[in-house]
């Protein structure tokens, strides 16, 4: 019953685009199109997944409420996709099919089971949270920064769930496994930050980051993260509320 209140949460979240009004008029600069563009159809290709491989490892994981949590929260990850669609449409910005980041990310997910694939998972999710607050700060469009909010609030409840999920894998290893799974974690974080700069520093330093600021940023997120999944730090509750004046310091 560990993951039930992730399962109610995700159910009670399903409206969590409600709130906004998509057939409000929008101004998209010109100059803000040239600058963001690739970068926000990169992200959208990036949060468009069927997620198979993800529902086979969990549910091999044996618990049915982590599994339909899962379920859950593979569609709201679409919806990310679908909403950042929905946007590029509007101003007639044409979506992308592929690009090679996003493959490497999806071939890393594959590679083993459930704890590698969420360790990915939350790698993504750490640089998505540092991406969305820049571009929210980076933008004029009041749709766009709409949009950025509720993903940022989203992908706070998806870190924690995500701790949840590696915390208790984590008890039945070694010290010497962890140690090893934590030094894999920065590694791949890291390596993922360098690579998400070359690609979206635009954005980023249209959001007031540096590289400096924008390694900073996720090196004290999953610092954060490491002490909940070691238990040095409290996992808050899937249905706490957000303080969203947080989330966007």
């Amino acid at each position: 019953m560990y993951f039930q209140q992730w399962k109610d949460y995700f159910l009670i979240n399903q409206s969590h685009f409600s709130h906004i009004d998509f057939s409000k008029p929008d101004l998209f600069c010109l100059d803000e199109q040239k600058l963001f563009n690739s970068s926000i159809q990169q992200f959208q290709r990036g949060e468009h997944s069927e997620g198979k491989h993800l529902l086979k490892y969990a549910k091999q994981y044996g618990d049915p409420c982590y599994t339909e949590a899962i379920k859950l929260f593979i569609k709201e990850e679409q919806t990310h996709a679908l909403v950042l669609a929905t946007f590029l449409n509007r101003h007639d910005i044409p979506k992308i099919k592929d690009h090679w980041v996003d493959g490497v990310f999806r071939m890393l997910r594959q590679l083993s089971g459930i704890e590698n694939t969420i360790t990915i998972l939350l790698v993504a999710e750490i640089i998505s949270k540092v991406y969305y607050r820049a571009l929210m700060n980076a933008t004029t469009s009041e749709l766009l920064q709409q949009i950025c909010e509720q993903v940022l609030k989203d992908e706070e409840k998806h870190l924690h769930f995500q701790c949840c999920t590696l915390k208790t894998l984590q008890l039945k290893k070694s010290k010497t496994a962890k140690l090893f799974w934590e030094m894999y974690f920065k590694t791949i974080l890291k390596g993922t930050t360098i690579v998400v700069w070359k690609y979206h520093k635009k954005v980023l330093q249209a959001g007031g980051l540096n590289f400096y600021g924008f390694d900073d940023a996720c090196s004290s997120i999953i610092n954060e993260l490491l002490q909940m999944i070691k238990g040095q730090k409290e996992i808050p509750s899937a249905l706490a509320p957000l303080q969203f004046e947080k989330l966007i310091a």
